[in-house]
């Protein structure tokens, strides 16, 4: 019979990790990996969405009914719900990738009052995209570009432009 069994073998290797100087990172519950990759990956939706309607707006025949429309969509759509990806509990304490900062749940009424003005602007996008003016929803394109990058800057960590150049 052994003289640590069971939850003691963990305790009695824990108390020796610690002692020389390891330490346990504990997994993320599955539910806050899952909010993660999820938020990922809808933000990565409306960042796609933006340069494939900033890329069409280059081209000298612009396909609203294509490509403008439904992107502008997507980011309307999306930015509904932005400010509800980020619940505490989701950040780097959780040791999930994540590229979103500590400042975003420290100053959190700040991410809130720029949250939504991002969902305003996106709004105001997709009204203007469906009045098919082309001067003008380059116009609101750059101030949807402005209203994400106003979050990008103090909220989203420097590491993710380095991991992930085009």
């Amino acid at each position: 019979m052994s003289f640590v069994s069971g939850v003691g073998r963990f305790t009695v290797a824990a108390a020796l990790m610690s002692c020389l100087g390891f330490t346990l990172v504990q997994a993320a519950p599955p539910q806050v990996t899952t909010q993660v990759k999820s938020r990922q990956d809808k933000l990565r939706d409306m960042g796609g969405a933006l340069k494939a309607i900033t890329d069409e707006l280059k081209k000298s025949k612009v396909d609203f009914d294509n490509v403008i429309i439904p992107n502008t969509q997507t980011i309307k759509d999306r930015s509904a719900y932005l400010l509800n990806w980020f619940p505490k509990g989701t950040g780097p304490e959780t040791g999930v990738k994540t590229y979103a900062l500590p400042a975003l749940w420290q100053k959190n009424d700040e991410f809130q009052k720029l949250g939504k003005e991002m969902q305003a602007e996106a709004v105001k996008l997709e009204q203007i995209a469906n009045s098919r003016n082309q001067d003008a929803l380059k116009a609101q394109a750059v101030a949807i570009g402005k209203a994400c990058k106003a979050c990008h800057d103090p909220y989203r960590s420097p590491d993710y432009e380095k991991e992930n150049e085009e």
